[in-house]
């Protein structure tokens, strides 16, 4: 028998969210209110009302599927899935780590007599399959999925399309009969959501993208009286009812610490800590984990690791040089970036120049650098560039001649891959460093590289989720160009297990045989 941990409840508000029959039911709360193991117990709880079938013996068989998705395999192993073993045991059950992820077992429902040793008359069979949207489409991502309910984990990130198209998903599964099928709904857990984001409309608007009046209409009818849409509001961490600070490590003292170290960031402990909605600000930083004490310092270059020099070709070209250490961690080394005088602009620059100031750099840099250690990628677009007005590919080719050494293509130019990169390793523990000498690249990460204003119709700006073209712009997708090369590391950020080759023994020894 696997051991169970016994779970306590967050608070009333989580509680009722677990109960409510909503089609989508929203839970929303601050950092550490127990949310996503209110939706995922939630999760349990559709699965269990799902009708049977009665055997033989008088036992009932119940089967469910359920959904889980976000916006990344990583986020979903770092995050969502450590809340999930809490419930279910890696252990229990068959676990699958081949993307998409599924964890299958059962459950008693209910044995004879009501007691521990009683034989089991009402089970669960269950299965709950973890998916990531990554570099597709919702489509993509989603195509195929028969389950009766899917939980969307930290819902305002995710793509505005994803929960129109999730409604024609749910309530599709069951081995048993379509009659069988109860409740289907669509679970959204994240924090409060910025006032212009697509769930909070959702939320607290009741606007559902993509969908007609008719639509609406068809839709509530076949509810047959459920609430279309419920939201579950839990209280601010520092009110008086905040919930789930009896699992929480210091008790209401983690928000007390939350505040203390986010004071300078106002916007962040109102939506985190408050639990309060607040207007998006505009310049918003891409690279938010990026901290200056922990992320920057002397570093000094590993002979016999490549050094991989990521290009971002153009009239405004710029470079990032960096390293893969013996723990996959990145390691920025050198930058190449062409600054006028007052360091405020960026000077034009022609392919011939940026390739010899390119190699001048890396020759005072690693004088000791040996071609074959050097590794220089540039985006995969400018390589079919030939019928674009500015040229890139014969760009690429004069900065290739002036540099000395081939450029290959990047691995992908996808925005989400190349920013996951970064992101990823600036989340991990000693998985990202930069040398103090590239100023304009730590400039770029400390908000120079950042989402770009909107207007909207009042003409008050707030952030839109399209990366600004500023001076710190190309330094950083030359970075993330280099951050993408490696082994398996693409594989990797898409959740996928590297492939591995089988070893074959042609010899004619026997390995069975001992020594003798």
């Amino acid at each position: 028998m696997t051991p169970r941990r016994r779970l306590v409840s967050p608070g009333p508000v989580a509680d009722a969210f677990m109960r409510s029959r909503a089609f989508i039911s929203i839970i929303i709360g601050p950092v550490g209110s127990g949310k996503t193991m209110a939706a995922l117990q939630k999760g349990l709880r559709v699965g269990a009302l799902q009708k049977g079938t009665v055997d033989a013996k008088g036992v009932t068989w119940r089967k469910a599927r359920i959904g889980v998705i976000r916006e990344s395999y990583p986020s979903l192993q770092s995050t969502t899935l450590k809340s999930w073993f809490n419930i279910v045991p890696e252990a229990e059950g068959n676990f699958q780590w081949k993307p998409p992820y599924t964890h299958s077992f059962r459950r008693v429902l209910r044995r004879e007599g009501n007691v521990r040793d009683g034989r089991p008359i009402d089970v669960l069979d269950i299965e709950f399959e973890f998916r990531a949207i990554g570099d597709q489409s919702v489509e993509e991502a989603c195509r195929g999925w028969e389950v009766n309910a899917v939980i969307i984990d930290e819902a305002d990130l995710q793509p505005e399309d994803l929960v129109p198209f999730l409604t024609g998903r749910v309530g599709r599964f069951s081995d048993l009969s379509p009659e069988s099928v109860v409740d289907p709904q669509i679970i959204c857990s994240l924090n409060m959501p910025d006032i212009e984001n697509h769930i909070y409309r959702l939320a607290f608007d009741g606007e559902l993208g993509g969908m007609s009046e008719q639509d609406r209409a068809d839709l509530a009818t076949a509810l047959q009286g459920r609430p279309l849409i419920e939201r579950f509001v839990q209280p601010g961490g520092r009110e008086p009812d905040a919930e789930n600070l009896h699992n929480l490590p210091n008790g209401r003292g983690y928000y007390v610490l939350q505040v203390a170290a986010n004071k300078h960031k106002p916007g962040y402990v109102a939506r985190m800590v408050d639990n309060k909605p607040v207007p998006m600000q505009h310049g918003l930083p891409v690279n938010a984990s990026f901290t200056f004490t922990e992320h920057v310092r002397p570093l000094i270059f590993i002979p016999r690791r490549k050094l991989i020099l990521g290009v971002d070709q153009g009239l405004f070209a710029a470079a990032a040089g960096l390293q893969r250490d013996f723990d996959n961690a990145i390691r920025t080394l050198v930058e190449v970036v062409n600054l006028d005088e007052r360091g405020k602009a960026l000077k034009k620059v022609g392919p011939t120049a940026f390739g010899q100031r390119c190699k001048a750099v890396l020759s005072n840099r690693f004088p000791d650098l040996a071609p074959e250690d050097l590794r220089v990628v540039a985006d995969p677009a400018a390589f079919a560039a030939d019928d674009r007005e500015d040229n890139e590919h014969d760009w690429l080719l004069a900065f290739q001649a002036a540099i000395g050494v081939r450029v290959h293509r990047a691995k992908s130019n996808r925005a989400a891959l190349r920013n996951e990169a970064i992101w990823r390793a600036l989340d991990a523990r000693g998985g990202y460093s930069i040398d103090e000498s590239c100023k304009h690249l730590i400039k770029a990460h400390l908000g120079g590289y950042r989402y770009q204003k909107a207007t909207l119709q009042t003409g008050e700006t707030r952030g839109h989720l399209e990366i600004a073209d500023t001076i710190y712009t190309h330094v950083a997708d030359a970075e993330q160009y280099a951050a993408l090369e490696g082994e398996h590391v693409v594989s990797g950020l898409r959740g996928k297990s590297p492939r591995t080759r089988a070893v074959r023994n042609d010899s004619d020894f026997d390995v069975h045989q001992g020594v003798r």
